[in-house]
């Protein structure tokens, strides 16, 4: 888990790009939250807009990093929250993107 831990940080200080949006709720964009809404399957539309939004399209190869990482992190029951993809996550997702997500899972099973 450790070495995890390490490599996660430091793709994260490598690639990571967070852009905050002006709005009543602050929505922070970053290359995690690309990732992990990639992973849990969000249609291609949405992930494009998350991209614009952020300013960069993540790679395949840093979004694979960030799967592991998840994996390893985020027990199978987890709820998102206080809007955590997962324990220890700094990223906050939003109210939608929470709903969105926990109706993909509905939907798997």
């Amino acid at each position: 888990m450790t070495k995890s831990f390490f490599i996660f940080i430091a793709l994260g200080l490598l690639t990571s790009h967070t852009v905050l949006a002006e709005s009543a709720d602050e929505v922070i964009y970053s290359t995690e939250g690309y990732c992990v809404l990639g992973n849990e399957g969000v249609s291609e539309d949405y992930l494009k807009a998350y991209a614009k939004k952020l300013g960069t399209t993540p790679s395949a190869r840093v979004c694979h990093s960030f799967k592991e990482i998840v994996a390893e992190a985020r027990p199978k029951d987890w709820d998102y929250p206080e809007g955590r993809a997962y324990p220890g996550s700094v990223v906050i997702l939003s109210q939608s993107q929470v709903t969105l997500l926990k109706s993909l899972k509905k939907t798997e099973q």
